[in-house]
Protein backbone atom coordinates (compact mmCIF):
# COMPACT_ATOMS: atom_id res chain seq x y z
CA UNK A 1 0.00 0.00 0.00
CA UNK A 2 0.98 3.72 -0.40
CA UNK A 3 2.70 5.28 2.12
CA UNK A 4 0.29 7.66 3.51
CA UNK A 5 1.72 11.04 5.01
CA UNK A 6 -0.76 13.02 7.18
CA UNK A 7 -0.25 16.41 8.79
CA UNK A 8 -2.90 16.83 11.90
CA UNK A 9 -3.43 20.94 13.76
CA UNK A 10 -4.13 19.39 17.07
CA UNK A 11 -2.89 16.70 19.68
CA UNK A 12 -4.05 16.70 22.78
CA UNK A 13 -7.84 16.41 22.10
CA UNK A 14 -10.37 13.18 21.71
CA UNK A 15 -9.69 12.88 18.07
CA UNK A 16 -6.50 13.78 17.76
CA UNK A 17 -5.25 11.26 20.44
CA UNK A 18 -7.63 8.70 19.19
CA UNK A 19 -5.64 9.16 15.60
CA UNK A 20 -2.66 8.12 17.15
CA UNK A 21 -4.21 5.51 18.56
CA UNK A 22 -5.18 4.20 15.13
CA UNK A 23 -2.95 4.88 13.19
CA UNK A 24 -0.03 3.07 14.82
CA UNK A 25 -2.08 0.05 13.51
CA UNK A 26 -1.61 0.96 10.33
CA UNK A 27 2.34 0.84 9.24
CA UNK A 28 1.15 2.48 5.71
CA UNK A 29 0.44 5.82 7.71
CA UNK A 30 3.14 8.08 8.86
CA UNK A 31 1.13 10.51 11.12
CA UNK A 32 2.55 14.13 12.46
CA UNK A 33 0.93 15.68 14.55
CA UNK A 34 1.14 19.41 16.37
CA UNK A 35 -0.71 21.25 18.75
CA UNK A 36 -0.80 25.09 19.73
CA UNK A 37 2.38 25.27 21.11
CA UNK A 38 4.34 24.36 17.58
CA UNK A 39 1.31 25.00 15.40
CA UNK A 40 -1.25 27.63 16.22
CA UNK A 41 -4.04 28.33 14.36
CA UNK A 42 -3.39 32.40 14.63
CA UNK A 43 0.46 31.58 12.91
CA UNK A 44 0.13 31.18 9.52
CA UNK A 45 3.87 31.28 9.55
CA UNK A 46 4.14 27.91 11.89
CA UNK A 47 1.17 26.07 9.41
CA UNK A 48 3.15 26.70 6.36
CA UNK A 49 6.50 25.25 8.18
CA UNK A 50 4.72 23.00 9.82
CA UNK A 51 3.03 22.03 6.06
CA UNK A 52 6.58 21.77 4.61
CA UNK A 53 8.15 20.09 7.13
CA UNK A 54 6.18 16.82 7.16
CA UNK A 55 5.68 16.37 3.60
CA UNK A 56 1.84 15.70 4.31
CA UNK A 57 -0.13 14.14 1.47
CA UNK A 58 -2.68 15.16 4.17
CA UNK A 59 -3.41 18.02 6.21
CA UNK A 60 -5.99 17.51 8.88
CA UNK A 61 -7.28 19.88 10.82
CA UNK A 62 -8.66 18.89 14.32
CA UNK A 63 -7.80 22.35 16.35
CA UNK A 64 -10.62 24.75 17.39
CA UNK A 65 -11.62 26.68 19.90
CA UNK A 66 -14.20 24.88 21.73
CA UNK A 67 -15.49 26.61 24.76
CA UNK A 68 -18.70 27.44 23.89
CA UNK A 69 -20.28 29.56 26.67
CA UNK A 70 -16.80 31.31 26.65
CA UNK A 71 -17.06 32.42 22.83
CA UNK A 72 -20.06 34.82 23.57
CA UNK A 73 -17.86 36.73 25.33
CA UNK A 74 -14.69 36.29 23.30
CA UNK A 75 -15.98 35.92 19.73
CA UNK A 76 -12.89 37.62 17.82
CA UNK A 77 -10.63 35.03 19.55
CA UNK A 78 -13.38 32.58 18.29
CA UNK A 79 -13.01 33.48 14.74
CA UNK A 80 -9.48 33.78 14.59
CA UNK A 81 -9.34 30.60 15.46
CA UNK A 82 -11.91 28.67 14.11
CA UNK A 83 -12.46 31.02 10.87
CA UNK A 84 -9.15 32.56 9.99
CA UNK A 85 -7.25 29.50 10.75
CA UNK A 86 -8.68 27.21 8.29
CA UNK A 87 -8.81 29.88 6.15
CA UNK A 88 -5.37 29.81 5.95
CA UNK A 89 -4.70 26.01 6.24
CA UNK A 90 -7.27 25.90 3.25
CA UNK A 91 -5.42 28.34 1.20
CA UNK A 92 -2.01 27.14 2.09
CA UNK A 93 -3.19 23.44 1.02
CA UNK A 94 -4.38 24.60 -2.48
CA UNK A 95 -1.30 26.40 -2.66
CA UNK A 96 1.07 23.71 -2.43
CA UNK A 97 -1.33 21.08 -3.71
CA UNK A 98 -1.85 19.17 -0.30
CA UNK A 99 -5.52 17.61 -0.12
CA UNK A 100 -7.47 19.40 3.24
CA UNK A 101 -9.85 17.55 5.56
CA UNK A 102 -11.39 20.54 8.00
CA UNK A 103 -13.71 19.41 11.01
CA UNK A 104 -16.42 21.01 11.88
CA UNK A 105 -19.87 20.32 14.23
CA UNK A 106 -23.47 20.44 14.51
CA UNK A 107 -23.34 23.88 16.45
CA UNK A 108 -23.82 25.16 12.99
CA UNK A 109 -27.88 24.55 12.95
CA UNK A 110 -30.30 25.44 14.91
CA UNK A 111 -31.71 22.05 16.05
CA UNK A 112 -35.22 22.25 14.88
CA UNK A 113 -37.44 19.78 14.09
CA UNK A 114 -36.41 15.87 15.00
CA UNK A 115 -34.72 14.59 11.51
CA UNK A 116 -31.37 14.60 11.34
CA UNK A 117 -29.45 17.17 9.93
CA UNK A 118 -28.39 16.44 6.27
CA UNK A 119 -25.46 18.11 4.38
CA UNK A 120 -28.01 19.87 1.85
CA UNK A 121 -29.56 21.54 4.89
CA UNK A 122 -28.74 24.84 5.42
CA UNK A 123 -26.88 26.25 8.42
CA UNK A 124 -28.89 28.86 11.18
CA UNK A 125 -26.01 28.57 14.41
CA UNK A 126 -27.45 29.52 17.36
CA UNK A 127 -23.98 30.82 19.19
CA UNK A 128 -20.92 32.76 18.79
CA UNK A 129 -19.35 29.40 18.45
CA UNK A 130 -21.46 28.08 15.88
CA UNK A 131 -21.17 30.84 13.63
CA UNK A 132 -17.93 31.07 14.05
CA UNK A 133 -17.28 27.07 12.66
CA UNK A 134 -19.73 27.78 9.84
CA UNK A 135 -17.58 30.96 9.18
CA UNK A 136 -14.39 28.13 8.91
CA UNK A 137 -16.57 25.87 7.00
CA UNK A 138 -17.22 29.08 4.21
CA UNK A 139 -13.19 30.18 4.32
CA UNK A 140 -12.38 26.69 3.38
CA UNK A 141 -14.97 26.20 0.60
CA UNK A 142 -13.56 29.49 -0.93
CA UNK A 143 -9.84 28.91 -0.53
CA UNK A 144 -10.49 25.61 -1.49
CA UNK A 145 -13.07 23.86 -3.13
CA UNK A 146 -11.87 20.77 -3.56
CA UNK A 147 -10.88 20.64 0.68
CA UNK A 148 -13.92 18.25 2.77
CA UNK A 149 -15.57 19.63 6.22
CA UNK A 150 -16.46 16.86 8.17
CA UNK A 151 -18.81 17.59 10.74
CA UNK A 152 -18.74 15.83 13.91
CA UNK A 153 -21.10 15.64 16.90
CA UNK A 154 -21.33 14.77 21.11
CA UNK A 155 -17.92 13.02 20.13
CA UNK A 156 -16.81 10.35 23.81
CA UNK A 157 -13.76 8.31 24.20
CA UNK A 158 -11.56 7.81 27.10
CA UNK A 159 -9.34 10.30 25.83
CA UNK A 160 -8.76 14.15 27.35
CA UNK A 161 -11.77 15.73 28.42
CA UNK A 162 -15.29 14.70 27.50
CA UNK A 163 -18.81 14.34 28.62
CA UNK A 164 -18.21 10.90 30.07
CA UNK A 165 -15.05 12.64 32.24
CA UNK A 166 -16.86 15.44 32.89
CA UNK A 167 -19.73 13.50 34.04
CA UNK A 168 -17.56 10.81 36.07
CA UNK A 169 -16.13 13.91 37.81
CA UNK A 170 -19.40 15.72 38.68
CA UNK A 171 -20.09 11.94 40.28
CA UNK A 172 -17.39 12.30 42.60
CA UNK A 173 -18.57 15.55 43.97
CA UNK A 174 -22.15 15.39 43.97
CA UNK A 175 -24.62 12.31 44.84
CA UNK A 176 -27.05 13.87 42.31
CA UNK A 177 -26.24 15.61 38.99
CA UNK A 178 -29.08 17.68 36.35
CA UNK A 179 -28.45 16.68 33.03
CA UNK A 180 -30.59 18.09 30.26
CA UNK A 181 -33.36 15.88 28.75
CA UNK A 182 -34.47 18.12 25.51
CA UNK A 183 -30.99 18.41 23.91
CA UNK A 184 -31.37 14.54 21.49
CA UNK A 185 -27.77 13.71 19.24
CA UNK A 186 -25.87 10.93 18.79
CA UNK A 187 -22.83 10.38 20.98
CA UNK A 188 -19.95 9.50 18.85
CA UNK A 189 -16.89 7.08 19.77
CA UNK A 190 -13.26 9.41 18.89
CA UNK A 191 -11.81 6.03 17.68
CA UNK A 192 -14.60 5.41 14.84
CA UNK A 193 -14.29 9.34 14.08
CA UNK A 194 -10.64 8.66 13.77
CA UNK A 195 -10.84 5.18 11.43
CA UNK A 196 -13.12 7.43 9.24
CA UNK A 197 -10.78 10.16 8.83
CA UNK A 198 -8.24 7.87 7.74
CA UNK A 199 -10.36 6.33 5.08
CA UNK A 200 -11.47 9.89 3.79
CA UNK A 201 -7.33 10.96 4.01
CA UNK A 202 -6.63 7.47 2.04
CA UNK A 203 -10.06 8.14 -0.49
CA UNK A 204 -8.66 11.75 -1.00
CA UNK A 205 -4.72 10.91 -1.99
CA UNK A 206 -5.51 7.32 -4.39
CA UNK A 207 -8.76 9.46 -6.00
CA UNK A 208 -10.66 6.40 -5.11
CA UNK A 209 -14.05 8.79 -5.34
CA UNK A 210 -14.69 12.59 -5.90
CA UNK A 211 -15.34 13.13 -2.26
CA UNK A 212 -15.60 17.42 -1.41
CA UNK A 213 -17.43 19.76 -0.05
CA UNK A 214 -19.10 18.70 3.37
CA UNK A 215 -19.67 15.19 5.13
CA UNK A 216 -21.20 14.15 8.31
CA UNK A 217 -19.16 11.49 10.51
CA UNK A 218 -21.86 10.84 13.41
CA UNK A 219 -22.87 7.61 15.35
CA UNK A 220 -26.65 6.67 14.00
CA UNK A 221 -27.55 5.90 17.85
CA UNK A 222 -29.30 8.80 18.85
CA UNK A 223 -30.38 9.89 22.64
CA UNK A 224 -30.72 12.86 25.42
CA UNK A 225 -27.76 14.03 27.55
CA UNK A 226 -29.56 12.80 30.44
CA UNK A 227 -29.97 9.30 29.16
CA UNK A 228 -26.56 9.24 28.08
CA UNK A 229 -25.66 10.67 31.58
CA UNK A 230 -27.77 8.01 33.22
CA UNK A 231 -25.50 5.14 30.93
CA UNK A 232 -22.06 6.50 31.70
CA UNK A 233 -23.38 5.93 35.91
CA UNK A 234 -24.38 2.93 35.37
CA UNK A 235 -21.72 1.44 33.80
CA UNK A 236 -19.13 3.60 36.45
CA UNK A 237 -20.78 1.92 39.19
CA UNK A 238 -20.48 -1.40 37.53
CA UNK A 239 -16.96 -0.94 36.76
CA UNK A 240 -16.35 0.46 40.51
CA UNK A 241 -16.51 4.30 39.63
CA UNK A 242 -18.63 7.03 41.39
CA UNK A 243 -21.93 6.99 41.25
CA UNK A 244 -25.06 9.75 41.39
CA UNK A 245 -28.32 9.81 40.52
CA UNK A 246 -29.57 11.92 37.38
CA UNK A 247 -32.15 14.74 37.40
CA UNK A 248 -33.81 15.96 34.04
CA UNK A 249 -34.26 18.87 33.57
CA UNK A 250 -34.92 21.32 30.11
CA UNK A 251 -32.06 23.74 28.88
CA UNK A 252 -34.15 26.21 29.67
CA UNK A 253 -33.02 25.93 33.16
CA UNK A 254 -29.86 26.26 32.99
CA UNK A 255 -29.56 29.09 31.31
CA UNK A 256 -26.39 28.80 29.79
CA UNK A 257 -24.80 31.33 27.78
CA UNK A 258 -24.89 30.32 24.51
CA UNK A 259 -27.76 28.39 22.91
CA UNK A 260 -27.30 24.83 21.85
CA UNK A 261 -29.28 22.98 18.91
CA UNK A 262 -31.90 20.77 20.57
CA UNK A 263 -31.86 18.66 18.03
CA UNK A 264 -28.11 17.56 17.33
CA UNK A 265 -28.60 14.71 15.05
CA UNK A 266 -26.41 14.38 11.86
CA UNK A 267 -27.04 12.23 9.09
CA UNK A 268 -24.03 9.66 8.21
CA UNK A 269 -25.70 8.03 4.66
CA UNK A 270 -23.43 10.17 2.57
CA UNK A 271 -20.38 8.95 4.69
CA UNK A 272 -21.70 5.66 5.40
CA UNK A 273 -21.52 5.12 1.03
CA UNK A 274 -18.56 6.90 0.37
CA UNK A 275 -16.29 5.29 2.91
CA UNK A 276 -17.99 1.80 3.86
CA UNK A 277 -18.37 3.17 7.63
CA UNK A 278 -19.36 0.81 10.78
CA UNK A 279 -20.35 2.70 14.33
CA UNK A 280 -19.28 0.52 17.58
CA UNK A 281 -22.20 0.01 19.70
CA UNK A 282 -22.76 2.69 21.63
CA UNK A 283 -22.71 0.00 25.18
CA UNK A 284 -19.40 -1.30 23.96
CA UNK A 285 -17.56 1.93 23.04
CA UNK A 286 -19.02 3.35 26.67
CA UNK A 287 -17.36 0.50 28.14
CA UNK A 288 -14.22 1.17 26.89
CA UNK A 289 -14.69 5.04 27.51
CA UNK A 290 -15.17 4.47 31.12
CA UNK A 291 -12.57 2.08 31.64
CA UNK A 292 -10.38 4.34 30.33
CA UNK A 293 -11.28 7.55 31.95
CA UNK A 294 -11.43 5.34 35.64
CA UNK A 295 -7.98 4.17 34.86
CA UNK A 296 -6.82 7.59 34.28
CA UNK A 297 -7.75 9.50 37.15
CA UNK A 298 -7.91 6.96 39.57
CA UNK A 299 -5.94 8.33 42.62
Amino acid sequence: MIPLRIACIGKHGQTAQALAGVAAGYPSIELHQAGREAADLTDAAALEAFIHQTQAHVVLNAGAYNLVDKAENDEAKAFAVNAEGPRTLARLCNRYGVHFIHMSTDCVFDGAGTEPHTEDESPRPLSAYGRSKLAGELAVAEEYPEAVTARVCWVFSEFAESFVSKAIDWARARPVLQIVSDQIGPPTYAPDIAIALLRLARAKVESVRDLSGLLHLASPDAMSRSDMAGAIMAESQRQGGPFARIEPVTTAAFNAPAKRPLNARLSNAKANEALGLSWTPFAAALERSVAGVLKRTAS
